[in-house]
């Protein structure tokens, strides 16, 4: 039974995604933009999938792991991606609470829980690697090392510093519209650039990918 006390009241049934919605212009151009990253995103960690499926050189835990990654980011991809080519990105605060600083607080406090801690552990696991990766007595061995794991740690910094970003600081006017920029690129570089950073860079893979490519195109000739 409805209290009578509390009058009138609207509820909401769903969310229109607005977007970049103050800048039409840029409309098309973002469209064609996310379209592009979607397909590159989608082919590159489908590829993964393929390669380790089919070769069996492979089938180690190491690429266990690369295709169950690839196979989370080709189903987050395929969640966030169409939405977003259909409605482009939104922030819900406004509309989602009717006390958006509340909703901002609740926000930074579970940052702090489920961002900020993993991301130090993770920084720390780093700096552990590093420090073994300079009692390395080889100039070559440590280039190799060091080169594999900067890129990793490229992409874990970008992951983890935009979702701090996002969610630690507090939304105003002048950080509104960068923080939808900073939304992207945790949203769809991150899984763009994982097939390139930890799987088609390494020699086995490249190898793999060498083998089926010279099957496809001896199969059309």
């Amino acid at each position: 039974m409805m209290n009578p006390e509390q009058g009138n009241q609207t509820s909401i049934a769903e969310f229109i995604l607005l977007g970049f919605g103050t800048l039409p212009e840029l409309q098309i151009l973002l469209f064609l933009l996310f379209l592009v990253i979607y397909i590159t995103t989608m082919a590159g960690n489908i590829l993964i999938v393929v390669l380790i499926l089919v070769y069996r050189h492979l089938h180690n835990p190491m690429y266990f792991f690369l295709g169950n990654l690839s196979c989370l980011e080709t189903c987050y991809t395929s969640t966030i991606l169409p939405s977003m080519l259909d409605g482009l990105l939104s922030a819900l605060i406004n509309l989602s609470c009717n006390d958006p600083h509340l909703m901002e607080m609740l926000a930074f406090t579970l940052s702090l829980i489920f961002l900020l801690v993993p991301f130090l552990i993770t920084l720390m696991s780093y700096i552990c690697i590093i420090v073994t990766i300079l009692r390395i007595p080889s100039t070559t061995g440590r280039q190799k090392a060091f080169s594999t794991c900067s890129s990793h740690l490229i992409v874990v910094t970008m992951y983890y510093g935009t979702l701090l970003f996002a969610y630690m600081f507090p939304t105003t006017n002048t950080l509104r519209d960068f923080k939808k920029v900073v939304s992207v690129i945790y949203t769809i570089l991150t899984p763009l650039l994982n097939p390139l950073i930890y799987s088609l860079r390494n020699k086995e893979v490249k190898e793999a990918l060498r083998k089926a490519s010279s099957k496809f195109m001896f199969g059309r000739h």
